[in-house]
Order: C-alpha cells, then structure tokens, then sequence
C-alpha cells in the first residue's frame, strides 16, 4: 500500500519533528504561496499547517483547502485559534506536542477520511438509484397521460417488458421515453 502523502506547511524543525512520528511521504513548503501550487500538482492525504500569527492568511487559506488539515499552533493562542477554526473541519493541536499525540491524530484522521469515502460511495450509489426511480416515475406518468392507464398498469408494463426482455426497469422506463419522445 503507497504511503500517504502529507504536505507540511512549516520548517525543517517541525519536518523533523512529524517524519520521526509517523511513516508517511512528507513534501515541505515554507510559505502557503507555495503550498497552493503544490497542491495544484499533487493529492495530498494530509495538510500540516504550523500556524503562525505573523503569516496573515494562512488561516483563511487552511480554511479553503479540499483536503483533512491538521493545524498546529502555540499553546498560548490556542483558543484563539480554536474560535477561528470553528465549523471548519480544521484539527487543531497546540505545541509544544508529544508524538504519541501527533501519531494518533494522523491516525484518526486516516480513519476519518476510510468512513467518509464510505460514506460518499454509499451517497453517490443512493444518489443514483433515486435518479433511476425518477426515471421510472415519469415513465409512468407518461404511459398514463398517452394511454389513460392507472398508474398499477403503468407499473406493471414496465415490469413486464422488463422481464420478458432481462433488463432493468430503468432501462425499459428509458427506452420508452426515447420512443415517446420521437
């Protein structure tokens, strides 16, 4: 299995500190400027953000990314930090900062991010099986506003040429629309 890949926003200190944590393929950017192109090349797993109160924007930039961010602050603006990041999805974690600590955020983020692909596949999968009802939905209307047949009839005709014909529904209720369509 490929490493994930984490982008490290920071320096070679705070590198040092997260490669003798977890086995992971870190990249380092210094500046967010920098951090953006990159992300513009490459899919990244993980963003690390060291957040400093001197880099203006770095927060509104944590907030934009599509990615799972990890910020990093100093204990003494930690709340601080935590109010702006409400809503946000950020993770935040204030320094000085153990390794366990470190390693098992990275390892509930992974975690996370295994439940919501889960969870996407299973929306997209629902997402698409509603498309498919509609489908057949208005096929039904159709047969009943052309034929003046109950919508059971309906159902049932598409049914039944469903199975005489081993497709599904929803390719029958689309056949059918192309060639009231016509």
């Amino acid at each position: 299995m490929e490493a994930s890949k984490v982008l490290v926003i920071g320096n070679e200190n705070f590198l040092a500190l997260l490669k003798n944590t977890a086995n992971y393929q870190y990249v380092l950017s210094k500046t967010y400027n920098d951090a953006f192109s990159k992300l513009r090349n490459t899919q990244f797993d993980i963003v690390v953000i060291l957040y400093s109160q001197t880099q203006s924007g770095l927060l509104n930039f944590a907030k934009s990314l599509n990615a799972q961010v990890l910020m990093v602050c100093k204990q003494e603006i930690y709340d601080q930090v935590l109010y702006q990041c409400k809503d946000s999805g950020i993770i935040l974690l204030s320094y000085p900062i153990k390794k366990q600590v470190l390693y098992e955020t990275f390892q509930m983020m992974k975690s996370l991010k295994s439940k919501i692909l889960m969870y996407e596949k299973k929306i997209n999968k629902l997402e698409q099986k509603y498309l498919e009802l509609k489908m057949v939905d208005h096929c039904k209307l159709v047969l009943i506003s052309n034929y003046h047949w109950s919508e059971e009839k309906a159902h049932h005709y598409i049914e039944q040429i469903a199975m005489e014909q081993q497709k599904t529904k929803f390719l029958v209720a689309k056949e059918l629309l192309e060639e009231f369509s016509k």
